[in-house]
């Protein structure tokens, strides 16, 4: 049974708690709206590469954080050339074997 709400203002809806509940959608979310067969559709939608939805996640957006905290803060070190980075990581110089 389709659920009946009611449109208080122009271009507002209210009570769409049950169906974006069920979808799954949250505020802050993108939803599309599509006219068609005489009626509206709602589907929610990613703005991003479903891909990437790992970039999105909670611990990733963590890290980026610490990261631009760093940068901002200087807690960073330059290399002038690969093998001082190799160096510095503890890897061998000069490297090639791309074996792992």
């Amino acid at each position: 049974m389709p659920l009946i709400i009611q449109q208080v203002q122009k271009r507002m809806l209210i009570s769409l708690s049950q169906i974006a509940k069920k979808l799954s959608i949250q505020e802050g979310d993108y939803i599309a709206l599509e006219e068609r067969d005489g009626g509206i559709f709602i589907k929610p939608v990613a703005w991003h590469d479903k891909s990437q939805e790992y970039f999105w996640s909670d611990s990733w957006q963590e890290k980026m954080k610490q990261s631009a905290d760093a940068l901002k803060e200087g807690r960073y070190k330059t290399f002038s050339n690969v093998d001082d980075l190799l160096e510095f990581l503890g890897e061998e110089k000069n490297a090639d074997d791309n074996s792992n």
